[in-house]
């Protein structure tokens, strides 16, 4: 998979010297013929690969030596362009924790080729990202040009693109996930400067990822422009304008390139510096949770991920807060207990998912954080160009995951301070049984696992396996067969120890009811254990997957009954904690991982959120938060109502939900409503005429997002098209 490219310079011909990404090599190509002429192997001693995930390349101007970055070695490699090897490598002063690596990137030489400039990013919670500038002579690094906005570290800016003045005496270096551009003052390495702070910042659109001198301009790349909008487009597609009345965020998400004069630099630095800042609320106070009562009684928090949800797909049809009713598709028929929650505890119709798609969105959702990687490939995985996404299990093979941020996830900042933690699904490695007998290449050969598999799956009225004790009855209710798992794997070295091994990830004909069963068996021992050093952890993490829907695939569940099955496995799990001696002092968060699949006349990341306690506000009619709140929020006022310190930039500035903890402590207990598993809803499976029925059958649904999700939509919105005709004719 070709990254960086470079023209070597030959007395011969040109050649072209290419970062091989996913073969952990670079070649030689002969620029006339194509053909290769040298590979250089650049993997590590472990055996796997990709392993080093080779990134940039830069030559000399004598065509001698090269230099590429790896981008998850937390190094860049030396090479000799003669012989053909790996003359040495050049170590990044830090390294990141454990389970992820600093990400070198772009590649820049001084005029006098003696100092190699590296972009940094991705780097933990002591260092930050900025530019490393290491001395070819010696190997070393000299200089560290640290990104601090605002007294900030830096942690999380993602420096991925840098440039040099001509006369090498200034160094611009994007701050991506800022939206910035960080500009330093060169220091040698003679003058015994080891660290340098930026003199100033360039305000940017979305995302810049490159940088450029062009005569007396800069010129800055931004990969994500203006965002995305609103995606209810009927009156743009009347006009000619979109061809598409929903049009799927990614294709909504396009680039801008903007000039910036060199000389107007120095007079306006101080100006846009400030607007950084205020751009990321480094200024604003992000509030504090003031509970009536005085001191914050909460002790424990279940954080509950869904999947892929917009705001007014679900909510545009609540009494309460700016929803549009024409774009509603799962409402309140279908999730009566989402708006019964909404309605009781508090609608936010102002919240937006951080992430895109669920590449990173749940990266924001587990860690307030992304990665360079992960920008970077998601939109190469979704437009379906057959680059593999993931590389098996990271944990089990030694490796850095180079998708994960350098600040690492939640878990980690519980097991970093002490707290107990319990995760239900997320991030697992589900061994699936009938992946074992199918030799499936999502799992290939796995190793002996302490389960057994007696049998695959559960058919329609066979009896449900004795794990899943709390399921609808006796014998199993869903007319599809519903699979079975042999075991749950960490993938991350913090999930040791605080997985439930009888919890799946995420398989779509697996009823999210399963899921709540398992939840609820584990919530009943924490009940009776309450008080002593076996009770409800601090914080629990459970994945409710099964509101991204199957499509219309012949005899699996239609996509209201996946949302609905979400629907009342969500108002099971709040009325079971909300009946239990934990109401008081448990707080409920919930959130989808990103918005992809829906439209809605806002943004099309603005999505549905939920925040659940005793002390949410309570009045005659139902309290609406119309503050502007992200998923680092959420992330944000989790560790405030425990006592964390934040984990990067992103969540110390983010605004906590502190409205929403304003009551008198008086939120009766919740009730669940289970209309629709009275009604058969959540037991419907799609059939062959179903529409959409043959795409949907053509469908990777072997984990989120895997299948196409413009299809996807298009599919969803046909269905939902044919059921509002249906109930047109019979007259409901």
């Amino acid at each position: 998979y070709p990254a960086g490219i470079a023209l070597v310079p030959s007395k011969t011909g040109g050649q072209l010297i290419v970062a091989d990404n996913l073969a952990d090599n670079v070649v030689l190509l002969d620029v006339a013929s194509g053909r290769i002429l040298k590979s250089i192997d650049l993997a590590s001693a472990n055996h796997f690969v990709p392993t080093e995930f080779p990134y940039s390349v830069i030559v000399n101007r004598s065509g001698t030596r090269a230099w590429v970055s790896e981008w998850n070695d937390s190094a860049v490699a030396e090479l000799d362009l003669a012989s053909g090897g790996v003359s040495r490598r050049l170590m990044l002063p830090h390294r990141a924790q454990a389970g992820s690596s600093d990400h070198p990137t772009s590649l820049l030489l001084s005029p006098d080729e003696q100092t190699l400039f590296v972009a940094v990013s991705n780097a933990t919670g002591a260092e930050s990202d900025g530019v490393t500038a290491f001395d070819l002579r010696s190997g070393s690094p000299a200089v560290n040009y640290h990104i601090g906005l605002g007294g900030d570290g830096g942690v999380g800016s993602a420096a991925i693109g840098i440039a040099l003045s001509k006369d090498g005496r200034r160094l611009f270096a994007t701050a991506a996930s800022l939206n910035a551009v960080a500009v330093f003052d060169v220091h040698s390495e003679e003058a015994n400067i080891h660290e340098v702070l930026a003199s100033g910042f360039i305000p940017t659109e979305w995302y810049p990822s490159a940088l450029a001198l062009a005569g007396d301009d800069l010129l800055i790349a931004s990969a994500k422009g203006e965002g995305a909008g609103p995606n209810n487009m009927r009156a743009r597609v009347q006009s000619g304008i979109h061809p598409n009345p929903h049009p799927y965020i990614a294709t909504l998400i396009g680039g801008s390139l903007q000039s910036l004069p060199l000389a107007g630099i120095d007079k306006d630095l101080h100006a846009y510096t400030r607007v950084v800042e205020e751009n990321n609320l480094v200024h604003s106070d992000p509030g504090k949770l003031r509970f009536a009562g005085g001191a914050n009684p909460i002790r424990h928090v279940i954080y509950i991920l869904k999947e892929n949800r917009t705001y007014d797909q679900i909510f545009g049809d609540l009494p309460a807060g700016n929803g549009d009713p024409s774009l509603v598709m799962f409402g309140a028929d279908v999730t009566p207990n989402e708006h019964r929650l909404a309605l009781q505890f508090g609608v936010l119709d102002n919240f937006y998912d951080s992430g895109d798609v669920s590449a990173n969105g749940h990266l924001w959702s587990d860690g307030a954080d992304t990665s360079d990687y992960m920008e970077n490939v998601w939109p190469v995985l979704y437009r379906g160009s057959k680059r593999p996404e993931d590389f098996g299990n990271p944990l089990e093979q030694g490796l850095s995951d180079p998708g994960d941020p350098g600040t690492g996830f939640i878990w980690d900042n519980l097991a970093a301070h002490g707290m107990s933690y319990r995760i239900y699904g997320e991030m697992a490695d589900t061994i699936w049984c009938r992946d074992l007998h199918a030799n499936s290449p999502r799992e290939g050969t796995p190793s002996a696992q302490s389960g057994v598999c007696t049998r695959d799956e559960i058919k329609f009225g066979s009896p449900t396996p004795p794990e899943l004790n709390d399921a609808a009855g006796a014998s199993s209710p869903w007319p599809w067969p519903v699979p079975l798992f042999k075991d749950i794997r960490p993938t991350r070295a913090a999930q040791r120890g605080h997985l439930d091994s009888l919890y799946a990830d995420f398989e779509l004909d697996y009823p999210d009811q399963f899921r709540a069963d398992e939840f609820l068996r584990e919530f009943r021992q924490f009940v009776s254990a309450r008080g002593s050093a076996q009770e409800l952890p601090a914080f629990s993490f459970l994945w409710l997957p099964d509101d991204h829907t199957a499509g219309t695939r012949p005899g699996w569940p239609t996509p209201r009954a996946s949302v609905a099955d979400n629907d009342l496995a969500l108002g099971r799990i709040v009325e079971a904690v909300s009946r239990s001696p934990y109401w008081d002092d448990t707080a409920i968060f919930v959130l989808e991982d990103d918005a992809q699949n829906g439209s809605d006349h806002v943004d099309a990341h603005r999505s549905t959120a939920l925040v659940i306690s005793k002390y949410s506000p309570k009045g005659r009619h139902p309290f609406v938060d119309h503050r502007f709140y992200t998923t680092v929020s959420m992330i944000r006022t989790a560790e405030d109502l425990l006592g964390l310190p934040p984990m990067n930039l992103f969540d110390a500035h983010a605004p906590v939900f502190a409205p929403l903890f304003t009551g008198a402590g008086d939120q009766p207990a919740f009730e669940a409503d289970d209309r629709n598993r009275q009604n058969g809803m959540i037991h419907e499976a799609n059939k062959e005429s179903a529409p959409g029925a043959k795409k949907s059958a053509q469908l990777d649904f072997s984990k989120a997002d895997a299948a196409d999700a413009e299809v996807l939509n298009d599919i969803l919105r046909e269905d939902a098209a044919a059921i509002r005709s249906a109930k047109s004719v019979s007259g409901e």
